[in-house]
């Protein structure tokens, strides 16, 4: 590997391991590294960011809605909903630095690291009980982690799939087995989510049906606003599966009037308090939010150390902080960027005949969207620093997969073949 691959691998290996620790400082910082370092391509590289400047349009005009607003809290929403443009726009300026076989190894190594770091954390502050029970080590030291772990064992098993060969069958075997390792020892819900979208997605392009990847998606997210009291947990319980049984009671949209059921369903009480402020506005909010817009709660809620809030300027529910902020506009301009991104890499992922890099870079792409889209319904993902592998992943893909599509059809019709890792 070039000196210069070696460096842009470890700032790629430095951007997943401070946004395990939630280094917003240092995540953000690499990510300027990489994009104001210049190069030959650079020109042509950013020309692909133009659908994502579609995101910028409702930042712009929520911004002029909420003028009045505190000046601050503007400030902070233009920061959230910056991030995943400069981290999707990472990921392209990455494919003109990394070869994709160098890329692709570098994030499975991040997941192996991750995963190292996870338990290794865990045993220290629990103990070895903790490989029983990892959710009382999260639980007990809130670990932040990032989605590391399952998106590097998704990338094993897509390029065992597409027989695209990183390492021998036994470093295979066990970098998946480590990784898998780590999503258990994560014992998250939301990256349990993530590692489900990919593994569903191994055989769904079996069923070639372009309706099934959006119904799947529409099923999901419908199910999430269906208060489902069977599946509640004890008050008193704190392990992963009665957590597990608990997300959809949880996340249930309600508006409660108990204290034990606000702080259990806290979400879904915030969602619900939320998406009534936005009724209630008129059509400028409606249609274009306004930055730095504070939700009332109605009532003080200790959700901070030593401190009760009763104006919050940012939500769990990603979807529902988008509206407020952007208006439909917002929900518009994500809906018309990802879908469209979704339909493009799907047809190409489910074709019988495709390149097998392009249909790898076509899978990456949908299943890091849709758990882009899936896990902003309940922890803002595409405005969190700990989902940025996700968004760079998705940048890189987005890139390799417009230019391999575009040298595949050039080659194709003079007849040359092209090369799994070719560029």
């Amino acid at each position: 590997m070039a000196l210069r691959a070696k460096f842009y691998s470890a700032l790629l290996l430095l951007l997943v391991v401070a946004s395990f620790f939630h280094m917003q400082a240092i995540v953000i910082g690499v990510s300027i590294i990489i994009i104001a370092m210049p190069l030959e391509r650079h020109v042509s590289a950013l020309r692909l960011i133009r659908l994502f400047a579609i995101l910028i349009i409702p930042i712009v005009l929520g911004m002029f809605a909420g003028f009045s607003n505190n000046n601050y809290l503007i400030l902070k929403d233009i920061y959230y909903f910056m991030l995943p443009v400069l981290f999707i726009l990472t990921g392209i300026l990455l494919a003109c630095h990394l070869k994709i076989d160098e890329f692709l190894k570098v994030l499975v190594y991040a997941g192996l690291l991750t995963s190292l770091l996870v338990t290794g954390i865990s045993v220290y502050y629990i103990g070895f009980g903790s490989l029983t029970d990892p959710y009382s080590a999260h639980y007990a030291i809130g670990i932040v982690g990032t989605p590391g772990p399952p998106l590097a064992f998704a990338i094993l098993l897509l390029t065992k799939k597409f027989n695209i060969k990183l390492f021998s069958r036994f470093y295979f075997s066990l970098f998946l087995a480590v990784n898998a390792f780590g999503i258990y020892m994560c014992a998250s819900r939301t990256y349990l989510i993530i590692t489900l979208c990919f593994v569903i997605l191994l055989v769904a392009d079996k069923l070639k049906r372009q309706w099934v990847l959006p119904a799947s998606f529409i099923l999901v997210v419908l199910l999430s606003f269906v208060p489902l009291d069977i599946f509640r947990p004890t008050a008193s319980s704190t392990s992963f599966i009665d957590k597990l049984l608990g997300s959809f009671n949880e996340l249930s949209v309600g508006d409660y009037s108990t204290e034990e059921d606000i702080n259990t369903k806290y979400r879904g009480y915030e969602s619900f308090m939320a998406l009534n402020q936005y009724m209630q506005g008129d059509t400028k909010d409606w249609v274009f939010g306004g930055l730095g817009k504070l939700v009332d709660l109605k009532t003080f809620l200790r959700l901070g150390e030593d401190t009760d809030y009763e104006f919050i300027p940012v939500l769990h529910n990603g979807w529902l902080y988008l509206l407020i902020k952007t208006g439909m506009l917002g929900i518009v301009a994500y809906a018309f960027v990802f879908i469209r991104l979704t339909v493009v890499n799907w047809r190409k992922y489910a074709t019988t005949n495709g390149r097998p890099v392009i249909k790898l870079f076509a899978a990456l792409s949908v299943g890091c969207i849709i758990s882009l889209f899936l896990t902003n319904y309940i922890v803002t993902a595409f405005f969190n620093v700990e989902m940025s592998v996700l968004m760079v992943t998705l940048g890189f893909s987005y890139l390799n997969f417009n230019h391999l599509l575009f040298l595949s059809e050039q080659r194709e019709a003079a007849g040359q073949p092209l090369n799994q890792f070719a560029y």
